[in-house]
């Protein structure tokens, strides 16, 4: 399931013609990316979330999928489409946050991932509501987003106790 989703992801990407935008949205499709390469590398030995993904992935490479295709998908067509109007905004970025939220409510269903050291789907909830805040904001402050993101992981390691060497 989780391979199916890239693949949905970017086929949608690639059908809106949304791929086309890559230039303007790159820096923060890096910066999103970046950050889940730095959870896996902070927390290899410490995973508050784990993927037990479709028989052709185990976790490393099915994150790793959905770092370069999911996640960068997901800012092209998240920021391409944002719209104009405060109410259609909400209603967009509420709609971001339910789908994320209810795509891993069901990989945890059905077995697609874990939860270890106190991460809850709850959680997950809460970071996606930040995740997709922050896209938007890196779009347009970049300075304040990256302090917000410094913020969050400072908060994150320390809630969670992640240890910092072995």
């Amino acid at each position: 399931m989780i391979l199916v989703m890239n693949v949905l992801f970017a086929l949608a990407v690639l059908l809106t013609g949304t791929w086309r935008k890559w230039r303007d949205y790159y820096d923060t499709i890096l910066l999103v990316s970046f950050w889940n390469v730095f959870y896996n590398f902070i927390c290899h030995d410490y995973l508050t979330w784990k993927f037990h993904p479709d028989f052709l992935l185990a976790h490393k490479p099915a994150d790793m999928t959905n770092t370069f295709v999911l996640l960068p998908a997901t800012t092209l067509l998240y920021l391409r489409f944002f719209p104009f109007r405060r109410v259609r905004q909400l209603v967009f970025y509420f709609a971001w946050v339910a789908g994320y939220s209810a795509l891993e409510g069901i990989w945890l269903l059905t077995g697609y991932i874990s939860y270890e050291h106190g991460w809850s789907l709850w959680w997950s909830v809460a970071f996606y509501f930040v995740m997709f805040a922050v896209m938007l904001l890196h779009d347009r402050r970049k300075g304040w987003a990256l302090a917000a993101c410094a913020v969050c992981v400072v908060f994150l390691i320390m809630y969670f106790d992640v240890p910092m060497q072995k």
